[in-house]
């Protein structure tokens, strides 16, 4: 991989006449959401936010003048436009069941306090739980998941559950640079920032289309991404230089 913030000055004048989106894969808005958000004023610069949240609750934090891609298949162009989530309805009813047997056996108080809907996902805290417990929660998620759309990983101190075929980002770079207007004959370039695993399909198809970052140098496992920044300082440093243009 190479270091992006020495790269970005010459990248930047490689791409001077082309339109420029900027898409950050983020869940909760971070220390430089002004600083992101100052760069969508920006003419020939588009920005845009990838979450696992649902598009609900991002519109409550990003302006109407930001690409925003949730996790609940209706974004981007409209009600039309769907991210193929596989069954995504049977997904939400078998989640939704899940929750009532979880909220049968522990009870209401335990279940709003510990287990969370994120999107499609569902985590289930474990942490201070006598073992007994914990065995008993984790063979009721085990046998109501058997043969569902979910799957389950299930550690000392949380069960995550989610499906088993996860909507592929890769979708959203395809689709956003359909989108997004030719100027000066020239397609747009797309910087795409992530360190999620489920960014990994996104930056296979960024590298077509622009520039695939990795927000943190070392995340111990091979990925797509061509380039890097070592920290938040660096990430600082960039939009100034995106900014500055």
């Amino acid at each position: 991989m190479i270091a992006f913030l020495q790269e970005l000055p010459d990248l930047l004048k490689s791409s001077s006449k082309r339109l420029k989106c900027l898409l950050f894969s983020i869940d909760v808005p971070g220390q430089m959401f002004k600083q992101v958000l100052h760069l969508s004023g920006k003419p020939s610069l588009l920005v845009g936010f990838v979450s696992r949240r649902p598009l609900s609750e991002m519109k409550k934090w990003f302006p109407d003048n930001l690409i925003l891609a949730g996790c609940n298949g209706m974004e981007i162009d409209g009600p039309d436009f769907s991210w193929k989530f596989p069954k995504l309805p049977t997904i939400r009813y078998q989640l939704d069941e899940l929750f009532k047997l979880l909220t049968m056996e522990a009870g209401p108080d335990w279940t709003r306090q510990n287990v969370h809907l994120l999107g499609a996902e569902m985590t289930i805290d474990l942490k201070g739980e006598n073992q007994l417990k914990i065995n008993r929660l984790r063979q009721l998620v085990q046998n109501n998941i058997a043969g569902s759309l979910l799957g389950a990983t299930i550690s000392d101190n949380m069960i995550c559950v989610f499906p088993q075929d996860h909507w592929n980002r890769q979708m959203l770079i395809k689709k956003i640079v359909d989108l997004l207007p030719v100027e000066n004959g020239l397609l747009p370039t797309i910087f795409y920032f992530g360190a999620d695993r489920r960014d990994e399909p996104a930056f296979q198809e960024t590298n077509l289309h622009g520039y695939s970052v990795l927000l943190r140098e070392n995340i111990g496992r091979k990925t797509a991404a061509r380039y890097y920044l070592r920290n938040n300082r660096e990430l600082q440093k960039v939009l100034i230089l995106f900014g500055n243009k």
